[in-house]
């Protein structure tokens, strides 16, 4: 026995001297196990059908006949409003346990549960109390929430899907005149916190604001602090006041009411704000289990989820519903810092999460797994995946920093790189799903099949929208060509302004229906077209295979004076690979050949790497000015490029290290983590403009 093992493991050893068919043994053997559990029936080397040749629309090649605008329905075809969704939950369950806190006893966690019909008498007592003692107007008034993410946000929430109100929400990141701003610009007349600490600052202004007619805090406070006068309540007071026989039926709310008000990431300006139907979040929620239950991606995987993505994303708005209409839990985690102590509490069966938490899992296991040569080789043969049980023993551990027992993951927001995609496909063993969509979709848009393993694309569109490429004029993407900015169509998608005229006794009443961008009508028009086509600014190609392909952003397109166009995005997705590299911002003037690049260094690898006598004394303020550090930087961005065989221009022919990471606070990210270009240019633009009276050009 021993022996043969023995013999075994020598084969494997020496099989590493041809990496080619490692990969290729790995691939079949990942390929097969997935696809026996999770084929959805896709033809991988034909994902979409392009059903409009003049056009070039597209539609996943599994509904390429059917009505897109319908087949959403067929799926919980009792929930015709977000309001329905959790009496759908509390049937399909049984009235099972929907909402879990943690509770410790004797220094032990566990877990306690709201049942469905409980967070369903909980929400309709903060409607009920909305509309009868706020005297909030069903379809038209407006509640603000910020909040992390708890069980009372889902409350609220709820309660004001339930009872008709819009739902503004607020990210936590926002600042005092960020949060000012917004609720001035939605009109919202009330504004739920998770407590008064939040809004400490600017109390006395919200208070004596008549706009806003009541604060409600989730936290308890304390009750000499509210009287019939105050604006401000508890939560725990209104599920007092508001007793069971008080709790009102609900209004009678249409499918193409406004539900929320999300706010854009806001990558080129000021954060936009998107109104979105019921309608819109229906088809795309209802969409995607279609998508999943085809591919055999239903209970129990779907069983429990552990929420630690703003409840204000669209994401985790799109994954909550979802939990919900098929009647499984979800635990919310506050922060994402205690996100590991959560996921072993937790054990949940999927996790949707956005790339920058897989990198810092995966660079942690990888900066842990050099120390040692042993455990660099043990990871590299599981990874290779010759011997079946090595990944299972050498992964545990990463699994059980997921809880032990996640059965599916969907990834979004922003691409994901082919090597930390290739090492938790292998370490999870389970089907990790990449998404693509944006607020103005609801999320929706094209996702991977299951059973596809191959990098770099988000696979093809869903079964409630279709794609198309057009021109992206001054560059070098044609639709004919398979490229172009990529415009979304279908139910989940919010609408321009609608005007509709209707005769009531012989007069002409003209309705308008509020959609698209509140308050701004010029960017809807920009973003909505007349045949409701949703031009999202992101540049698309579409593979061989049908499967789309994200490769720029056409709104960051920016032209050198030789003519040739830059894509940023593009070029700093391939230098952030190197492990010098925190940040990176790829830059340039209309009156140079050449890219340049804003770099924050990875502070942690330049302090171990970095040879230098008095590193240790050394402020990180200093190093970043560093000329020998710099060099060798730059050396290895120029090998990161050629080795990508980029051209001359869109390698950087100088950097410059700064010394602070970009961030929101200073304005430098968006509240989705990506670059604020904008605000960049503007800040970096002098920088940039002295990097060219140098010329280092290390090669």
């Amino acid at each position: 026995m021993l022996q043969s093992f023995i013999r075994t493991r020598t084969r494997y050893i020496l099989s590493i001297r041809n990496p080619i068919q490692l990969v290729q043994i790995k691939t079949l053997t990942y390929q097969k196990r997935i696809q026996s559990y999770y084929d959805d029936g896709i033809n991988l080397k034909q994902q979409s059908i392009e059903i409009n040749p003049i056009e070039r629309i597209r539609r996943c090649s599994l509904h390429k006949d059917d009505d897109i605008w319908t087949l959403y329905k067929t799926m919980c075809p009792d929930v015709r409003t977000l309001g329905d969704a959790l009496d759908e939950g509390c049937r399909v369950s049984n009235n099972g346990p929907c909402i879990g806190t943690i509770q410790t006893s004797n220094g032990v966690p566990s877990l306690q549960w709201f049942s469905y019909s409980t967070v369903i008498e909980r929400s309709q007592s903060i409607g009920t109390y909305l509309w009868t003692r706020t005297e909030l107007i069903p379809s038209k008034s407006k509640v603000a929430i910020l909040s992390s993410n708890r069980a009372e946000y889902l409350f609220c929430e709820q309660g004001c899907y339930m009872y008709g109100f819009i739902v503004v929400s607020i990210y936590t990141t926002y600042d005092d005149v960020a949060i000012q701003n917004i609720l001035q610009r939605t009109e919202a007349e009330v504004l739920i916190v998770d407590n008064l600490a939040r809004i400490q600052s600017i109390r006395d202004k919200l208070l004596n604001n008549n706009q806003i007619k009541e604060i409600i805090v989730m936290d308890d406070i304390i009750y000499d602090a509210i009287n019939e006068k105050s604006k401000i309540r508890s939560v725990s007071s209104i599920f007092k006041t508001v007793k069971p026989t008080d709790r009102n039926e609900r209004p009678m709310i249409a499918p193409n009411d406004t539900a929320t008000f999300i706010l854009t990431s806001g990558t080129t300006g000021d954060p936009k704000i998107a109104m979105l139907s019921h309608e819109n979040l229906l088809a795309a929620t209802k969409g995607n289990l279609i998508r999943l239950y085809q591919a055999n991606i239903k209970k129990p995987v779907t069983d429990r989820h552990c929420s630690f993505l703003p409840m204000a994303h669209i994401f985790e708005r799109f994954v909550i519903l979802q939990i919900l209409l098929k009647g499984t839990e979800v635990i919310f985690c506050p922060t994402p810092e205690k996100l590991i102590e959560y996921f072993s509490i937790v054990k949940p069966t999927q996790a949707s999460v956005v790339p920058r938490i897989l990198n810092k899992v995966y660079d942690a296991i990888m900066s842990d797994m050099k120390k040692s040569k042993l455990k660099h080789f043990l990871v590299q043969q599981a990874l290779h995946e010759q011997l079946p049980f090595l990944s299972r023993f050498i992964f545990q551990k990463v699994r059980n920093l997921f809880g032990g027992e996640l059965k599916a993951m969907i990834t979004g927001s922003a691409p994901i790189k082919s090597d930390v995609m290739h090492f938790f496909r292998i370490a999870l063993d389970i089907p990790i799903i990449e998404g693509y969509g944006q607020t103005e979709s609801c999320a929706a848009g094209a996702t991977t099949h299951p059973v596809d393993i191959s990098y770099g694309t988000v696979g093809s569109p869903g079964p409630n929208v279709e794609i198309k490429l057009i021109d992206v004029p001054d560059t070098n993407y044609r639709s004919e060509m398979n490229q172009g900015e990529i415009c979304l169509r279908g139910p989940t998608i919010f609408k321009g302004k609608l005007s509709i005229k209707i005769d009531i006794m012989l007069e002409n009443i003209l309705f308008s229906i509020l959609t698209g961008y509140y308050g701004d009508q010029e960017k809807t028009r920009e973003t909505i077209d007349k045949d409701g086509w949703l031009h999202t600014g992101d540049v698309g190609e579409w593979t061989n295979h049908g499967a789309l392909r994200i490769i720029d952003r056409s709104k960051h397109i920016f032209k050198l004076s030789q003519g040739k166009y830059i894509a940023p995005e593009r070029l700093e997705d391939v230098y952030i690979h190197s492990p010098w590299v925190a940040q990176i911002f790829i830059d340039s003037i209309s009156s140079e050949t050449t890219v340049v690049a804003i770099i924050v260094p990875d502070e942690e690898y330049v302090r171990k790497n970095f040879k230098s006598k008095i590193i240790d004394s050394v402020s990180f303020v200093d190093l970043c000015k560093d000329e020998n550090l710099k060099k060798m930087i730059l050396t290895d961005i120029i090998r990161l490029g050629k080795e990508q065989k980029l051209p001359y221009y869109e390698i950087p022919s100088n950097i410059y290290l700064h010394d602070q990471l970009f961030t929101q606070k200073n304005e430098l990210l968006t509240i989705t983590f990506k670059i604020r270009r904008g605000n960049a240019r503007k800040q970096f633009h002098p920088i940039v403009k002295s990097l060219y009276n140098t010329s280092p050009n290390y090669t």
